[in-house]
């Protein structure tokens, strides 16, 4: 049996065996990097609003001091409230690994950089967030439709003859 083993491996070279494992790692990893992708298209979702109220609040010179501390506590309840299958998205760093190549976004809760900044400051991080998030959006596609391996579902046989197909 080695050696038709060897003949075959002479001819065709090494052939992959596919197992059930394998499969249940491919499928592991893409619902991985659906997971990921959801929880980054949630935070940008989420980033936005965030934005939205913050800048709100910035260029509407005739906001109160209640209406500014109700705008600061509709921010605090999205960041609170951002959350993907029950895990808080802010203040946390999220891997993925596609093929062998790994995915990775940290992010922090948006209203810290106020100790060392002001308003303006959070705008840039969530700006610098949201272009993060869209740039491995990119790049997570790219891996999933030019990197994947699919194995031989994709391979065509070219010495088919198609003279007898319909006989």
């Amino acid at each position: 049996m080695n050696q038709e083993m060897n003949i075959l491996k002479k001819h065709l070279g090494e052939v992959e065996g596919v197992s059930s494992f394998k499969a249940k790692q491919i499928c592991s990893q893409i619902n991985d990097a659906n997971d990921f992708i959801g929880a980054l298209q949630i935070l940008d979702k989420n980033l936005k609003k965030i934005h939205e109220h913050i800048d709100q609040r910035l260029s509407d010179a005739n906001l109160d001091d209640m209406q500014k501390r109700t705008i600061d506590a509709s921010v605090s309840q999205l960041i609170q409230g951002c959350s993907f299958m029950g895990t808080a998205l802010f203040d946390n760093i999220f891997k993925v690994y596609m093929g062998k190549k790994l995915f990775e976004f940290e992010i922090v809760n948006p209203l810290l950089v106020l100790e060392k900044s002001n308003y303006e400051g959070v705008l840039a991080y969530i700006e610098d967030k949201r272009e993060e998030i869209a740039s491995l959006l990119v790049d997570l596609a790219t891996a999933i439709t030019l990197d994947m391996d699919f194995g031989s579902a994709l391979t065509q046989n070219t010495q088919t003859d198609f003279k007898n197909l319909f006989r």
